[in-house]
């Protein structure tokens, strides 16, 4: 008996794989024959995500749409490259279903498979589809998106298929206890846990911001330690900051244990993509964001929006410079690090936002289970 096959095509980052991760363990766990398949980026993160897994990854030639006249010739050679490969892709496989995780890496799989007629499906975490997703929605059966107000960011043919199912999260991220948590890291017992992330190039300011806020974090010393994510080449020097202002600080490079990262924290400091924002309700966890500043649509500051409407985040803009960061951060952090009430509060708040079925709703779709 042939094992029903799913391809999920994209990838890139972290916020476009993980998703796609959760919908696949929800997969397995209804057909437990099910193989899964990434059609992903040829980008060093996808191999560090995916290659633990016990999924097939495929690595893809494509390459993102150039923003100028430069670099067009090499784009479409990658495109034809991997609208090749998802041509033998897909005769080889006999995929059920095929579901687009999102971005550059989606689009030649994704395309072809509707053109063939299999099922597809697209996830769309952010509150505003970025191009190839608006590209892709003309294309596929269902639009799954994680904030209900994103369908109007669609054109009005495509809205019928559109989807508000909130962001597939992976189990067990809400399972972690504290204790074993602080411990596995290295971390005091006897102490609150702020937990600063976002990537190694995106939150760049915002670590630099947390150098400038060391003097500001000084008086919680006795109270609070850092538990600091960040593949800046800059975060063994802004360790030490911290630690001249007496914090006690663990620092990461990269952390595969994220639902012990978040088990561990009482204040969350990142960003706001929009899996984050996704797993920071799923964990019941207060957060101060800061969105990008550099996204032509603001989309990181509309992701953060659910959060701060219900009174579990509180967005500080980024100032693009470090010191005027550290006195917006130190204005909105410090109250809520003195008041363990207040950060009760947004906790209880966290886990009343969102909605969290989205990964069994999705896995139902591509395996033709409805309702």
């Amino acid at each position: 008996m042939t094992r029903p096959t799913y391809i999920f095509a994209g990838g890139g980052t972290g916020g476009h794989l993980y998703p796609g991760l959760a919908v696949a363990e929800e997969l397995v766990g209804l057909q437990t024959e099910a193989q899964v398949v990434f059609a992903c980026s040829n980008r060093a993160i996808d191999r560090q995500i995916l290659s633990p897994l016990p999924y097939a990854m495929i690595p893809q030639p494509v390459a993102p749409m150039p923003r100028g006249l430069r670099g067009w010739g090499r784009f479409v050679r990658a495109y034809l490259a991997s609208a090749r490969l998802a041509g033998d892709l897909l005769r080889d496989l006999q995929p059920v279903a095929v579901l687009g995780l999102g971005g550059f890496a989606a689009g030649p799989v994704v395309l072809r498979a509707a053109r063939l007629g299999v099922r597809t499906g697209l996830l769309n975490p952010d509150a505003v589809p970025g191009k190839a997703n608006r590209l892709l929605a003309r294309k596929v059966d269902a639009v799954f998106t994680q904030f209900e107000q994103t369908a109007q960011a669609f054109p009005l043919a495509v809205r019928s298929t559109v989807r508000w199912t909130g962001c597939p999260i992976r189990r067990g991220l809400a399972e972690g206890d504290p204790a074993a948590a602080r411990e596995f890291f290295g971390l005091r017992s006897d102490r609150r846990t702020l937990l600063v992330f976002g990537g190694s190039l995106l939150a760049e300011s915002l670590s630099l911001a947390l150098e400038a806020l060391a003097a500001d974090l000084s008086p919680l010393a006795e109270a609070w330690q850092v538990l600091h994510i960040s593949g800046s080449p800059l975060a063994g020097r802004i360790e030490q900051s911290l630690r001249s202002a007496g914090l006690e600080v663990r620092t990461l490079v990269y952390c595969d244990r994220m639902d012990l990262a978040y088990a561990a924290a009482d204040l969350v400091l990142s960003r706001c993509g929009a899996v984050t924002v996704a797993e920071l309700m799923a964990v019941d966890r207060p957060a101060v964001l800061m969105p990008y500043p550099y996204h032509k649509d603001q989309h990181q500051r509309l992701n953060a929006q659910a959060m701060e409407r219900a009174g579990a985040a509180r967005v500080v803009m980024d100032a693009k410079d470090p010191r005027a960061n550290a006195r917006r951060l130190a204005q909105a952090m410090a109250p809520l690090m003195a008041d363990p009430a207040a950060l009760e509060a947004m906790r209880r708040a966290a886990g009343t936002a969102g909605r969290r079925d989205a990964a069994s709703v999705v896995a139902r779709f591509l395996a033709g289970i409805e309702g």
